[in-house]
């Protein structure tokens, strides 16, 4: 049981600091490479590392790791931190520790183009969200349940709807990168007062986001390979869940609450997409006034958007507030 906690310790040590996780010490210390004597972490004569001396298992472990890429600012290395670290690390870049992070654009480019060799080699063209049988099948369930159950309030979703649908599930990393393009905004007011990275701009939620499509991804991966639809799914809501929490440094409940009502934003923006996208569809086939009705939708979310930012921004402001009054 000691040596899980200090494994966990040196688990906890390596997730806050990653690089050079060790306070530079005033203890002497002699360069094994040039002789010298020098107070730091690295010899200002040689440049070399106080921690190098002689070989042992360590070493053996860190050149293997070099062979395969798992060293400093490499895609694989960077994978592991998103994977291990999610929220610490994408705190690392968006505040100026860039040597943590292999460049996050070509990354999510690489890890795109990885995606869809691991579609072509496993078979699977679908996403995660295919579960049984044919694609987005399940989504026409949801609606007989709801038709059943309310009284045909709920009719079952159109072929145009279904095909959009079904293209939206066979396309999972242009749908990823749709849906956390619209957290950018939610994110920005939701947590605009957080203990952690407040103040936070859009340009830095653009990398946050970029960095939780390439997770995205890797996940998406893991399900082709696996099959293991439900796992993954749980699997991606804890990730999500680390992710704003480490990021934002709020409590279980306050990041709970405030990740629930980024994603109801999110997805109320994409459904005044989907309305205009669906009313424009109606208008191509001489369906005005049909058409008329799902554009009449589109103020509507966008009411209800506006009013669950508003009421999410002067919570998160109204704690701070609070929050630094007991602290004074």
């Amino acid at each position: 049981m000691f040596h899980l906690k200090q494994a966990y310790r040196r688990f906890r040590r390596w997730q806050l600091r990653p690089i050079d996780n060790e306070f530079t010490s005033r203890k002497p210390h002699h360069c094994c490479n040039c002789e010298h004597e020098f107070v730091g972490n690295y010899c200002p004569y040689c440049s070399q590392s106080r921690g190098i001396g002689p070989i042992t298992w360590k070493s053996v472990a860190k050149g293997i790791g070099e062979v395969w890429g798992l060293h400093n600012r490499s895609l694989l290395y960077t994978m592991v931190q998103l994977l291990l670290r999610p929220g610490y690390f994408m705190s690392d870049y968006i505040n100026g520790k860039r040597q943590v992070s292999f460049p996050p654009i070509k990354m999510l480019v690489l890890i795109s183009l990885l995606g869809v060799i691991v579609d072509f080699l496993t078979g699977a063209i679908h996403g995660m969200i295919y579960i049984h049988g044919e694609k987005m099948g399940y989504v026409s369930d949801v609606f007989d349940w709801l038709n059943t159950h309310f009284k045909g309030m709920f009719p079952p979703p159109s072929e145009y709807l279904s095909g959009l649908l079904q293209w939206l599930n066979t396309h999972p990393d242009v749908f990823s990168l749709i849906l956390l393009s619209f957290l950018i905004i939610p994110i920005y007011y939701i947590f605009r007062f957080a203990p952690r990275n407040a103040r936070l701009t859009i340009p830095q939620g653009f990398f946050i986001q970029v960095f939780s499509a390439a997770l995205y991804m890797m996940l998406n991966m893991l399900y082709d390979i696996t099959e293991m639809g439900w796992f993954v799914i749980l699997l991606s809501l804890m990730i999500i869940f680390v992710t704003y929490k480490q990021l934002f440094g709020y409590g279980l409940w306050g990041t709970l609450w405030r990740v629930v009502m980024s994603f109801v934003c999110a997805f109320t923006l994409l459904s005044a997409m989907l309305n205009i996208n669906y009313g424009a569809y109606l208008l191509e086939h001489n369906e005005a006034d049909a058409a008329r009705g799902f554009f009449l939708n589109v103020p509507i979310v966008l009411v209800l958007l506006i009013t669950i930012l508003v009421v999410c921004y002067y919570i998160g402001k109204h704690q701070a507030a609070t929050t630094l009054k007991r602290r004074r």
